[in-house]
């Protein structure tokens, strides 16, 4: 009996919907592979036989495809999907990598002024934000984490006034550059378990990437405020954009060179936040 991943046949993975086929690609890879590896290779867990055999049927068919492989997602799971054909062989793997180490002194004391001082700013300056920040924001948005490493996330920049309109939102906008964390729906459609198990952390993974490109912004010298947005948005900006059913905007990000310096938020202290058993 040939081998089905999630329940599809390689017929199927051929004529997938290509964000499916990469999700799939890509949590296969995931917990096919990466998962177990460490544990493989400090003894702690035997190589089941044939590691690795989904992730390495979809990249085959991936490859079949014709579909790009030197992007670097799909450099990543080919570079996995190799080392578990390594351990295959019965030979060693050597990793590239090393245990994360704690920041000294001085680079604490930026993370800190980036975690710390970020607000929300609500008001800009007509400054225009470069292309070139806009894609070191959108970028950190992209490297947040995400659930099961499924590259859901797309994003819309809105520059135009007329734009801004389409998204319901209480920020009454005159400048500053609006980014919409969108989500493909395919990426999830292609992964029935995935919705059913854990369909909060779709949401989870677009808030992520909202939270990022506001620490980065903040990080550039921007000022930003995170705000959400319902259907009738989505449905809009949708028909706006050409896109299908399938394409949901979750919230949005307005951005810009801050027009005026908010009091600095407070939270309740760390001990009321902290809960204990009673």
């Amino acid at each position: 009996m040939s081998m089905k991943v999630h329940g599809y046949s390689k017929e199927d993975l051929m004529n997938l919907d290509i964000a499916g086929l990469r999700a799939i690609l890509h949590e296969r890879t995931h917990h096919g592979i990466e998962v177990s590896l460490y544990r493989i290779l400090q003894g702690r867990m035997k190589k089941p036989e044939n590691y690795g055999a989904q992730a390495k049927l979809v990249l085959k068919v991936w490859k079949e495809r014709d579909l790009p492989i030197n992007t670097p997602d799909l450099e990543w799971c080919i570079k996995y999907v190799k080392i578990a054909d390594i351990l295959n062989e019965g030979k060693t793997v050597t990793l590239d990598t090393c245990l994360a180490k704690p920041f000294t002194v001085e680079e604490m004391k930026v993370v800190e002024k980036l975690l710390y001082t970020r607000r929300s700013t609500r008001q800009f300056t007509d400054k225009p934000v470069t292309d070139e920040l806009i894609n070191k924001i959108l970028y950190a948005g992209l490297m947040s984490p995400q659930g099961c490493n499924l590259d859901s996330r797309r994003f819309i920049i809105f520059r135009k006034p007329e734009e801004w309109k389409l998204v319901r939102s209480d920020i009454p906008l005159k400048n500053g550059v609006m980014i919409l964390i969108c989500q493909d729906m395919n990426v999830y459609n292609a992964l029935p378990h995935y919705k059913k198990a854990a369909p909060q952390n779709i949401h989870f993974d677009a808030a992520t990437a909202a939270d990022h490109i506001c620490l980065m912004a903040h990080a550039l010298g921007l000022g930003a405020v995170w705000l959400t947005h319902g259907e009738e948005t989505q449905k809009r900006v949708r028909e706006y954009m050409g896109l299908p059913d399938t394409f949901l905007t979750r919230c949005h990000v307005v951005l810009g060179w801050p027009d005026e310096m908010p009091i600095k938020s407070k939270r309740m202290s760390l001990e009321e936040a902290m809960m204990k058993k009673k």
